[in-house]
């Protein structure tokens, strides 16, 4: 019989290790498609030698792979002896190549390790001199002497490293003797052996100092806290556990990237597997020692979760280690782990190269300084909406004066005003070629301008929030505080259906720029995309807390924006609903979003009294506006991108343009 892992331990392990990924998973390395960095990290990545290591590796990384691609699909026609030496001659060019990735590669992760230990060394002389008094003192109680952190102090000073503490786990006395000394034994000699194979101290990618013989005796939470006092400048991770009579506990603590992480796991009944592999015919000296064994290797599992979850960090081309334990865990380490684990990993390397390419980028473009080149008081009351005709030269604006009004964008002239409504006007949209207005109301009503003349619906029992037209012109959704959504034909101008799901009044609505899908938001705090076709629903969403107010659609129809009385902005994948990234900033009620048409900037208005341009790629701040004198409720682009025309609770409207 085999005793690395046998009978229902194998099910403890594989539950156990999935709970382990979830756990540190849920840690965010990526943090809606952003790598969620430390402030140390930070600092190595901030570092004006990163910035310019990082340019110039992806400067030379994007030629290779065009020199690659042209290699690959040059076509080779010639005699065969000259056909074998270009062949040759090609796969050595692909092999240079590929030697100076991981040349380019291993060159950026000796720079990261190096300021990361630069930073760390700054902490550490901060922290000396701090624990020094408590020593003096005598108030430490003696888990870590004075030489022993000194010592720790200076390795970390010459190579960084992770440091792992891995106490002897606290075992109940009901064991017997031979089992307390040799799972002590085995968790000390198969982790240090498991550590120097995969993480050795020597290694220049992850190297881990593994303190395991140090530890005399079991250590509890009260010490635990105490050694983080003395090593939170020494990235650290401890993993021990408690062993009572019929259950096993496993417990980390964690520091040196983000916030101290501390995980504890549901316990293991290892008394209910003894009973097994003791009814299965296992003896007891045998089924104590699977048991001995199944501790074990959850110690290794989670000292290579910890390591590489550190060092990836540190370094996005970071190659984790779990990959090749296979090997040493053939019945724990399954292709649902590894595929799991895949993906994470992806997304990881996705957000580098985001960062990267935004980082590049951010290089070659000069920030725009938006300026306003004229303000515009035609209306008496709030502006609640601008829409700028698809044709480019007019835009219109809806108030609570009652009124529309065109306006020539170039010199800010008032061309028509729209009267007709008897009460706030909230919403006005053009159609795709310009030709049709559309308007809704706090009169519970709707309509539509054909040149200066309208024509009236009343069909909601509540105020008209938001008009749109789909991008070919021939329907139009109306979106009211009755919470209903209707959808109308253009062409003999009738009710096609009604969408009647959500459970709070309707703020907002976009078509996607394909015409296929429709997305609405409400007070209650829900998104939800329709299929516009089929009037049914295909997602919805609630990570806002609390009311939504607007939506806006990027120009390639991947993601949109929403906003909220939650005062964040956040970015969703249109074909999945999946979060993107949370923008932070405003210090009141996001009330309106807008893509530029290039799809690189979002503009976004609130009830802070600010327009604040948010850059997509690097997901920063770029500049914020604050000449309007109350809520911001509508920001526009022009059809060229190079305005923004903005409509404010102050009753005027501004023009900006960018140098």
């Amino acid at each position: 019989m085999t005793f690395d892992i046998v009978g229902a331990a194998v099910d403890f392990v594989n539950d156990t290790t999935n709970r382990i990924i979830s756990a540190f998973t849920n840690q965010t390395l990526v943090k809606e498609n952003k790598i969620n960095l430390s402030a140390t990290i930070q600092k190595v990545r901030q570092d004006q030698r990163v910035i310019e290591a990082e340019i110039g590796y992806y400067q030379r990384r994007e030629a290779r792979k065009q020199e690659f691609l042209q290699i690959q699909q040059t076509t080779i026609h010639a005699d065969a002896d000259i056909e074998v030496t270009l062949v040759s001659q090609r796969q050595e060019k692909l092999l240079k190549l590929k030697q100076e990735e991981i040349a380019d590669r291993g060159k950026l992760s000796t720079l990261y390790l190096n300021l990361s230990r630069e930073t760390t060394t700054k902490e550490i002389d901060l922290k000396q001199k701090e624990i020094q008094a408590i020593f003096d003192q005598q108030k430490w109680p003696g888990i870590l002497s004075r030489d022993e952190a000194q010592r720790i102090f200076i390795d970390e000073q010459k190579k960084p490293r992770l440091l792992m503490l891995v106490p002897p786990p606290d075992i109940s006395d009901d064991f017997p003797v031979l089992f307390r000394d040799s799972l002590k034994k085995e968790i000390r000699n198969q982790l240090k052996l498991f550590l120097e194979k995969y993480y050795p101290l020597h290694s220049d990618l992850c190297p881990v100092e593994f303190y395991g013989k140090y530890f005399e005796r079991s250590i509890f939470d009260v010490e635990v806290k105490q050694l983080e006092t003395i090593l939170s400048a020494v990235p650290t991770a401890i993993i021990y556990t408690d062993i009572t009579d019929h259950e096993v506990y496993f417990n980390v603590k964690f520091w040196g990237l983000q916030e101290p992480v501390s995980l504890s796991f549901e316990p293991w009944n290892w008394e209910e597997s003894k009973e097994q592999f003791e009814e299965s015919g296992s003896d007891e000296t045998k089924s104590l020692r699977a048991i001995r064994q199944t501790i074990v290797i959850l110690h290794k599992l989670l000292a290579a979760f910890l390591a590489d979850w550190y060092y990836l960090n540190i370094n996005p081309n970071y190659e984790p280690q779990l990959f090749k334990l296979s090997a040493d865990f053939p019945s724990v380490w399954t292709n649902e782990m590894l595929e799991k684990l895949k993906i994470i990993l992806k997304k990881y390397r996705a957000a580098y190269n985001c960062e990267l390419r935004a980082l590049a980028s951010g290089e070659r473009e000069k920030p725009k300084i938006w300026h306003c080149v004229n303000t515009l008081y035609g209306h008496s009351n709030y502006v609640f909406c601008i829409a700028v005709n698809p044709q480019g030269n007019t835009f219109a604006s809806a108030s609570a004066d009652k009124y529309i009004k065109i306006w020539d964008i170039q010199t800010g002239e008032v061309i028509h005003s729209l009267t007709g409504h008897s009460n706030y006007v909230s919403s006005v949209a053009f159609s795709a070629d310009g030709n049709i207005i559309a308007s809704g109301s706090y009169d519970k009503t709707f309509k539509l301008w054909y040149a200066l003349k309208s024509k009236t619906f009343i069909e909601h029992s509540g105020c008209v929030t938001s008009v749109v037209f789909s991008p070919n012109g021939s329907l139009l959704a109306t979106a009211s505080m009755d919470k209903t959504i209707k959808m109308w034909d253009l062409n003999d101008e009738e009710l096609v259906y009604s969408l009647t799901t959500h459970k709070n009044y309707i703020n907002s609505l976009v078509f996607t720029k394909n015409g296929e899908k429709l997305i609405s938001c409400d007070a209650d705090k829900t998104i939800k995309i329709w299929n516009v076709k089929q009037g049914s629903e295909i997602i919805s969403i609630t990570e806002h807390s609390d009311e939504i107010n607007t939506i806006a659609i990027s120009p390639d129809d991947k993601i949109f924006a929403t906003g909220s009385h939650d005062n964040t902005i956040k970015l969703w994948y249109l074909a999945t609903g999946e979060l993107i990234h949370t923008f932070d900033g405003h210090t009141d009620g996001v009330t309106t979003v807008a893509f530029s048409p290039d799809g690189k900037t979002l503009v976004s208005g609130s009830n802070d009294k600010t327009i604040k341009f948010w850059h997509l790629e690097t997901q920063e701040l770029i500049t914020t506006l604050t000449e309007h004198s109350s809520t911001v409720h509508t920001v526009a682009f022009s059809v060229e991108g190079n305005r923004i025309i903005s409509g404010s609770a102050d009753g005027t409207i501004k023009i900006w343009q960018f140098d």
